[in-house]
């Protein structure tokens, strides 16, 4: 048994971005529709998962807010032509056989971080390249990323070497060098580089602030001892929020594909690929396997 979870929004905007302006006959836009079931298919045949979803963001934390009123305030509206996709986006998740799912003011990482933290399994899958979830590899899951033909799954050994400090570090890393995407900003000048040595050296965030009359280089001494609400700040807003209440239970987000539902979706999409496979697989079904999907 694996479990994959999929950052909805994070693939939503990967695919409206990779594939130029596609439309339907009626001018409907649908790239980002076809992106993104391109994207669940190549999982389904990357990593064979029994279980899982499609989480979506639901909003911010008042909490998180509160901490910071600027978080992801940088951020440009929702381009009209993606906006307008979602609702399909659901629909090609649906008929995929992926469950979706969001909970209202609570973001998708946090959600995502509840779920792995309840499956407590080396099976468990997050496909993502939000910094923030990194730390999941600590807990025994793994990091999808597609990589050309082939594709990257992230344990403990690959986000270590990647970020130069152990998967349950990163959260403190971040908390050094901020994340411009969401409109936090680090300690002036310090990078990864100089974030992860420091992690290193004094295990967390907060050691590296203890540490700040005698750090090097010694040029980071003021800046460190001026930054320390701003570090500590970070890492309220880098912490995971891992104990949500479940939207769906765990035993109930196996994949039920509908190949019958993909055919009517992707003929009305125009996708005709996709309609070809889906066809296909129709096919393979029995008299009495079909039915169970009602007629086409």
């Amino acid at each position: 048994m694996s479990m994959v979870l999929v950052d909805g929004h994070y693939y939503a905007y990967r695919s409206f971005y990779a594939i130029a302006a596609l439309t339907n006959s009626k001018g409907e836009p649908t790239n980002a529709a076809y992106g993104f079931a391109s994207a669940l298919l190549r999982m389904v045949e990357d990593l064979k998962p029994t279980q899982g979803a499609v989480i979506f963001d639901g909003g911010i934390p008042a909490e998180r807010l509160a901490t910071h009123p600027e978080y992801k305030a940088n951020r440009k509206e929702t381009p009209e032509a993606l906006e307008k996709q979602f609702p399909l986006l659901r629909e090609v998740a649906i008929a995929l056989g992926w469950p979706t799912l969001s909970v209202q003011d609570e973001e998708a990482d946090d959600v995502i971080a509840s779920y792995v933290t309840a499956a407590h399994g080396p099976e468990c899958i997050v496909a993502t390249n939000d910094k923030d979830l990194m730390v999941l590899a600590s807990q025994g899951c793994r990091i999808y990323q597609p990589q050309g033909q082939s594709f990257n799954l992230l344990g403990p050994a690959e986000v270590t070497a990647k970020w130069g400090v152990p998967a349950e570090k990163v959260p403190e890393l971040l908390a050094l060098t901020g994340d411009a995407a969401d409109n936090f900003p680090g300690v002036p000048g310090v990078g990864p580089k100089t974030a992860a040595k420091w992690i290193l050296q004094y295990g967390t965030a907060e050691g590296v602030l203890a540490a700040a009359d005698s750090i090097q280089p010694e040029r980071f001494r003021p800046i460190l001892q001026n930054s320390a609400a701003i570090v500590r700040r970070n890492r309220k807003m880098v912490e995971l929020r891992t104990a949500l209440t479940l939207p769906i239970p765990l035993a109930d987000l196996a994949l039920r594909p509908d190949p019958a539902q993909q055919v009517e979706l992707f003929r009305r999409l125009e996708f005709k690929r996709f309609t070809r496979e889906a066809e296909a697989r129709l096919a393979t079904l029995g008299p009495k396997q079909a039915n169970l999907f009602g007629d086409q």
